[in-house]
């Protein structure tokens, strides 16, 4: 059966409301009429580790395995993600966010003051200009929250935790230091473009040993999870632009576009990809009569169709008071955020 990966999917009600736009026919129908099941929340890639038969060591080593998709040697050493971002202070918050990817110039520099700053402990090496690792001297015991899940959100309870977290938060804070003054940054800065003032560690870990052969064809965007189902020895390929009757049943199709946007709390990319989703994929599939599934791992819920749910006519989404007024950027430490809640 097609399965659809779809974060923050069952919030799409809301979102429409808060917006103060118009219903999603499709949406509205799949929220509805579809058996609705509950399923362990987990961010992205958690759920694509377990689907793909990848073990978790003391974390998900999705270090390792980028790096050893992307033509580098892993070896038996330990990995970790160090991806370069920006944190913003919002009163007593630091915010996480994502930026679009840095120039090779820009990396290369920034990974090179790194590295002569810490040496052996702290060396990154960027994969991509925007996905950097660095390897480990010794297996260590933190538990991460990877980027997809933390961007946009207050970063302090997502820190790394376990055993060795102290090191690696004041190993952290000292190179936001160190990036903040170097002269990369004070060029962006003078560009108009977010300063690159932190990494992100995530994906720690060691290159796992055979998988054996997955059954799934990903469909995905991403380079990281085309890594990731590679690695496990998946079919692979980027997301269509819209559904097809000859796409393989099994496929494994993440739409993760929507929730991107939310993370960057730009609301209108958010409800462009919305409107598309449900004009390419989902009305072309209620059509079609074939089941599907779209699960929705950061809610916890899963949604299974089948052509017969379509006349349980008594079945109705229950939808909150629409909402009159639009949705805006909130000002500048206003202590409100985009949702109207104080902080």
């Amino acid at each position: 059966m097609l399965q659809l990966v779809f974060p923050a999917f069952a919030q799409t009600d809301e979102f429409l409301d808060l917006l103060g736009e118009a219903r999603l026919t499709g949406v509205d129908l799949l929220l509805a009429r579809a058996r609705r099941e509950s399923i362990p929340q987990s961010d992205l890639e958690t759920l694509l580790c377990e689907e793909l038969g990848i073990a978790r060591q003391h974390d998900w080593p999705i270090a390792a395995i980028s790096l050893a998709q992307s033509g580098g040697r892993p070896g038996s050493d330990c990995w970790l993600r160090a991806d370069p971002v920006h944190v913003r202070i919002e009163r007593d918050r630091v915010i996480l966010n994502e930026i679009s990817e840095p120039s090779p110039d820009e990396a290369k520099l920034l990974c090179e003051a790194l590295s002569a700053h810490f040496g052996e402990a702290f060396s990154p090496q960027p994969m991509r200009p925007g996905a950097w690792v660095v390897r480990m001297s010794e297996k260590i015991e933190i538990s991460t929250t990877p980027l997809s899940l933390a961007a946009g959100q207050h970063i302090d309870p997502l820190l790394p935790s376990g055993s060795d977290a102290m090191q690696w938060r004041k190993l952290l804070n000292e190179a936001q230091m160190l990036l903040f003054s170097h002269p990369a940054n004070q060029a962006r800065e003078a560009r108009g473009e977010p300063v690159i003032n932190s990494v992100w560690l995530w994906g720690g870990g060691q290159l796992p040993g055979t998988i054996g052969q997955s059954p799934h064809t990903v469909l995905c965007d991403q380079p990281d999870w085309r890594a990731l189902a590679e690695y496990a020895g998946a079919r692979t390929g980027t997301l269509p632009e819209r559904w097809r009757p000859e796409l393989a049943e099994d496929a494994l199709v993440v739409m993760d576009a929507p929730h991107r946007h939310l993370r960057r709390g730009d609301f209108d990319s958010w409800l462009t990809a919305m409107r598309d989703f449900e004009h390419n994929w989902l009305q072309p599939l209620l059509g079609s009569g074939r089941p599907f599934e779209l699960r929705d791992p950061l809610q916890g819920t899963r949604l299974v169709w089948r052509s017969t749910y379509r006349w349980k006519f008594w079945r109705r989404q229950p939808k909150p008071a629409q909402q009159g007024f639009k949705m805006q950027q909130p000002a500048a430490d206003s202590g409100i955020d985009a949702f109207g809640n104080r902080y």
